[in-house]
């Protein structure tokens, strides 16, 4: 079985490493790491790969054949809602995702708790399979929406210009628009791939210029004030783009949080990953953009 692991999974080629066997291996693994320490339920998410959903129903039935209380996201479903899941049912969990890789890769970032990775290196995969179980289905997408609002503070109301975001074709489709309606932002956004899409159209999830030609050309011919906004296949982390096409090196998009932020924590891993552990144990691209929305109009 050709899976590699990784700080916080595990990841493969589809139909070469990562199968429906993997997958049901992987849940296994992790159900009884999760039993091991007293934690009885979990939540199972997935992004818009190929076969992404179907995977995760299948994981989701191994864990709860092992005995957890099993909730699968309505999907796809960006990785901050994940993280809100596992926080509001003090669960661990399984996230189906390759990240930023081709279209062709699948994977898992797994958690024993929020905020909690288990690096795919400490999880042991088991060879017999539980008979598999029911789960429950979950739609956080309101109560994600709500802790969003609550904790952007005051928001960016009076802030005019176009704003564009392309999510890729990823799990991150929907977020932001439903959020600049419930604030009545004066703002215009303008979504590009909105879509889930599982091949991306036609890129790879990853939210670098050579991958975002259409966000550029729209930059370049826009009049200020505008931004550019871009989410990686799973929606942990954010690209963003000037007027004129150039990408905001991370170091000034920080600065521009802290900004925003007025004191309050945020932590970048310097890939576009900005985590404020206020709000929640995982990367929030979404609270990100609707903070710059405030130092970037």
């Amino acid at each position: 079985m050709e899976l590699y692991p990784t700080p916080e999974g595990f990841v493969g080629e589809l139909a070469r490493g990562f199968t429906f066997k993997s997958a049901a291996r992987l849940a296994a693994g992790l159900g009884e790491a999760l039993l091991a320490r007293g934690i009885k339920r979990a939540v199972v998410g997935h992004d818009a790969r190929f076969l992404a959903r179907e995977m995760a129903e299948k994981a989701a039935r191994v864990l709860s054949g092992l005995g957890l209380e099993t909730h699968l996201l309505l999907g796809p479903a960006p990785l901050p809602l994940f993280g809100l899941a596992l926080e509001t049912l003090e669960a661990g969990g399984l996230y189906l995702t390759a990240s930023r890789r081709p279209a062709r890769f699948q994977g898992v970032k797994l958690r024993l708790g929020p905020g909690e990775p288990l690096p795919g290196e400490a999880l042991t995969l088991p060879e017999t399979l539980p008979e598999p179980g029911r789960f429950a289905p979950l739609d956080l997408r309101q109560a994600y929406l709500e802790r969003l609002l609550k904790n952007l503070g005051e928001a960016p109301k009076g802030k005019a210009g176009v704003v564009y975001l392309d999510t890729m074709g990823g799990a991150g489709g929907g977020v932001l628009p439903q959020a600049f309606r419930a604030l009545g932002l004066a703002a215009e956004l303008r979504e590009l791939h909105p879509l889930p899409h599982p091949l991306f159209y036609g890129v790879d999830p990853d939210p670098k210029p050579e991958n975002l030609k259409t966000l550029q050309v729209l930059l370049k011919a826009q009049e200020p004030p505008a931004v550019g906004f871009a989410l990686d296949g799973d929606a942990d982390r954010l690209a963003v783009f000037q007027v004129g096409g150039e990408a905001l090196p991370p170091e000034a998009v920080l600065a521009g949080l802290k900004e925003a932020l007025g004191g309050l924590e945020v932590v970048a891993d310097g890939e576009g990953g900005y985590l404020f552990p206020w709000h929640l144990k995982e990367k929030d691209p979404f609270l990100a953009a609707l903070l710059l929305l405030k130092v970037l109009l």
